[in-house]
């Protein structure tokens, strides 16, 4: 599964919001308990390579770097693994509290916050990299921050009518923003996947986040097992879900 696809992912997920928020039972234990042992995992991983890097080192294990751009500096494609990432994680994070809020408990919320703050620190520690490592070039700084705008005004899209319904707009990259996207909508509501403008946003988001140059890198074990548990989490062969999974995104399903 190539990085490129994890946008996709997200979308699916933001789109068919309800199926998962609206499920009445409990999310297991065990999932609960993967999930944050998946995510602890990951940052651990990205925070060693980034002190690496940060101190003029080569990151440990070269495997975190498998289908990496030959000469470009390693510090711009752990950063676009980091901001990808986030994109898929943060709508995560929304679905799981909003689950909650909708059942009435507070089971989840301490866990995804939890995670939620994990990535803000590696996020952040990212960021600083880029602009301290002096390896890289004027053009890999600007492909960084288009990617950043990319992945936030994405997120604010799919995730606004969420976090209106629900109150969670500390969740926001910009909450003007997203309070604008959500006053944009015609109907106010979730995304429908039968109507124009998830098609319209579907292609879009495609046609920003190409499987090509460094988004073309394979995902990390972890972040595959991750996208995994998210979509299991979702109803089982439901209909309106399937009929926008592409193959690519099937296989994450059930790999």
């Amino acid at each position: 599964m190539k990085l490129a696809y994890l946008t996709e992912v997200a979308a699916i997920m933001a789109a068919h919001s309800q199926l998962f928020i609206e499920q009445t039972d409990e999310i297991s234990s065990e999932a609960v308990g993967d999930y944050y042992v998946l995510s602890r995992n990951r940052f651990n991983r990205w925070m060693r390579d980034l002190n690496d890097l940060e101190h003029g080192l080569p990151i440990s294990d070269p495997l975190h770097l498998v289908g990496h751009i030959v000469g470009r500096p390693a510090t711009r494609a752990i950063t676009e693994q980091i901001l990808i990432n986030e994109m898929i994680s943060r709508i995560w994070t929304v679905l799981l509290l909003a689950r909650d809020v909708n059942n009435g408990i507070d089971r989840i919320r301490p866990v995804a916050r939890n995670i939620h703050l994990g990535h803000l620190a590696v996020r952040h520690k990212a960021l600083g990299v880029v602009l301290a490592d002096d390896r890289m070039s004027p053009g890999d700084l600007l492909a960084i921050d288009q990617l950043r705008k990319s992945c936030e005004r994405w997120t604010d899209l799919l995730c606004c009518s969420i976090m209106g319904q629900y109150n969670l707009w500390e969740f926001a990259f910009d909450k003007d923003r997203g309070r604008e996207f959500l006053r944009d909508r015609v109907d106010q509501a979730g995304l429908s996947h039968r109507s124009r403008s998830w098609v319209l946003i579907l292609a879009g988001l495609r046609h920003s986040f190409q499987d090509t140059d460094g988004l073309s890198a394979p995902v990390h074990d972890d972040d595959r097992r991750l996208v995994r548990l998210m979509l299991n989490s979702f109803p089982e062969h439901a209909p309106e879900m399937t009929f926008w999974m592409g193959s690519r995104v099937r296989e994450a399903r059930q790999c």
